[in-house]
């Protein structure tokens, strides 16, 4: 009888586990060619304490406008920060308005967390 209660211990703990390893937190950029870019961003359950966007500019190109607002600037001035603190399971639209039109299959960027559940570092290319 103990066997049985060590055994659904040791299930009920991996099972934990897998629960917490479907954290991810992931974007894609949506429209086409234009001086208008958006990404929709997609927290799952649970989400990071934090996460952050960075968004490389294209040559020749400036960030006009952009929501929300961007966090900072990366030292290499090319590349645009967002910072999200505390985020909620869901989606949501960043927007943002360069000074000239880009191809969005051009636009480079990633998404950085750390995992809720074992604290490793996590890095997402956002898709197209």
């Amino acid at each position: 009888m103990k066997h049985i209660y060590i055994y659904t211990a040791v299930f009920l703990c991996w099972l934990v586990g897998t629960v917490q390893a479907e954290t991810d937190v992931s974007g894609r950029y949506q429209g086409g060619d234009g001086s208008d870019v958006r990404v929709l961003l997609t927290v799952q359950a649970p989400p990071p304490a934090a996460f952050i966007v960075l968004q490389a500019v294209p040559p020749g190109a400036k960030v006009v406008a952009a929501s929300p607002a961007p966090s900072g600037f990366q030292q290499d001035g090319n590349t645009v920060k967002w910072f999200f603190k505390r985020p909620s399971p869901g989606t949501t639209t960043l927007s943002m308005q360069f000074s000239r039109p880009v191809s969005a299959h051009h636009l480079v960027g990633e998404i950085r967390y750390r995992h809720p559940g074992n604290g490793s570092f996590v890095t997402h290319k956002i898709r197209h």
